[in-house]
């Protein structure tokens, strides 16, 4: 799954940096969606993984491999700034479709660096009080905090509201009035480029809200049991015994795998509902017909060979084989000769 999450996200990020054409703030703001989950499940192998495979020292250095990367707090951090993200892509689609004039509500560049800062250095914060806190227990061979019961029940509060329900909830207003205007809204438009932004809008409706209903399904039982079990209100009795000695509770186990999930099959979702996205993926894992430097010799197989420019590709048309470069519109193939240097 790591592997897997890893690629996928990698993907992601490289359909958006390397084609000028899918630099939006839509796409930027996904591509930053992208670096948090592959973050989340690079930080998440020490606590599900590692942990059971070293012994875990005690002391300060304990302490200090509790507070970075045994407790995957680390992983936590690109969570929160996952929901952030989501919730500012929810507005951008609000802006641009309920109220596409208002200057004010547009993502401009400057407001996307911003953005992008802001779910970063809020999920930090977020977590301060959490890390500080932690400590590695030598008692029960793993990673607790160090505050009392009712500094640890609004903890779970916080998690559970601020970071699951209430960005829930406005994501859900705010994607309810998108998916009111354009599926039912009664202006039926006859002209052809309206309708072409209709459907590319649509589309890209399409896929962040089913983003955002799986993680609202990945994320949500994992904050119910946390909050459960801080307040007492859940007795889990069955547990998973580690080779060091260690126990996790089944059902945190079973969240622990909704959430790793979640941070996996985003790109699938890109992939299976976006068809840019899904080309320009595809054209990075199996393109063979590439361009160094936008260069290229002909080789004329034939009289009448000629060279073409087509939107952000090159076709060489000539006499020969079939072929297309990476960066050529979709559908536009020429016959020519192709060699790279």
């Amino acid at each position: 799954m790591i592997t897997v999450n890893v690629f996928g996200n990698t993907l992601v990020i490289l359909v958006v940096v390397r084609n000028r054409s899918m630099q939006t703030p839509m796409n930027y703001l996904l591509a930053n969606l992208a670096l948090a989950d592959m973050l989340f499940a690079l930080f998440f192998i020490p606590r599900r993984l590692l942990i059971t495979e070293f012994h875990h020292p005690s002391g300060w250095v304990g302490d200090l491999l509790c507070k970075t990367f045994t407790h995957a707090n680390l992983s936590w951090v690109a969570s929160v700034a996952a929901v952030i993200t989501l919730v500012f892509i929810a507005w951008e689609r609000y802006q641009a479709i309920i109220h596409p004039h208002n200057k004010r509500g547009r993502m401009t560049k400057g407001r996307l660096r911003n953005v992008i800062i802001i779910s970063w250095v809020s999920s930090v914060l977020f977590l301060l009080p959490e890390t500080y806190a932690l400590y590695y227990n030598e008692k029960k061979r793993m990673c607790a905090w160090n505050f009392p019961d009712w500094l640890g029940k609004t903890d779970s509060v916080l998690w559970l509201f601020a970071i699951g329900l209430f960005p829930l909830g406005a994501m859900g207003v705010m994607y309810g009035c998108v998916v009111r205007r354009l599926w039912f809204s009664d202006d039926h438009t006859t002209n052809i480029s309206q309708r072409s932004l209709l459907q590319s809008r649509k589309r890209v409706t399409k896929t962040v809200l089913l983003i955002t209903v799986v993680l609202g399904i990945s994320w949500l039982p994992n904050l119910i049991y946390y909050f459960l079990e801080m307040f007492h209100l859940i007795n889990d009795t069955r547990t998973i015994v580690t080779n060091i000695g260690s126990s996790e509770k089944l059902f945190r186990v079973v969240t622990y795998v909704f959430i790793s999930i979640n941070s996996t099959v985003n790109p699938v979702i890109y992939a299976t509902q976006d068809r840019r996205f899904r080309r320009h993926m595809w054209r990075l894992v199996t393109s063979r017909c590439r361009s160094r430097n936008n260069k290229v010799f002909l080789h004329q197989s034939g009289l009448g060979a000629c060279a073409t420019v087509s939107g952000a590709g090159v076709a060489l048309q000539g006499v020969g084989i079939e072929c297309k470069l990476p960066d050529a519109p979709e559908n536009h193939y020429e016959t020519c000769n192709l060699e790279t240097y």
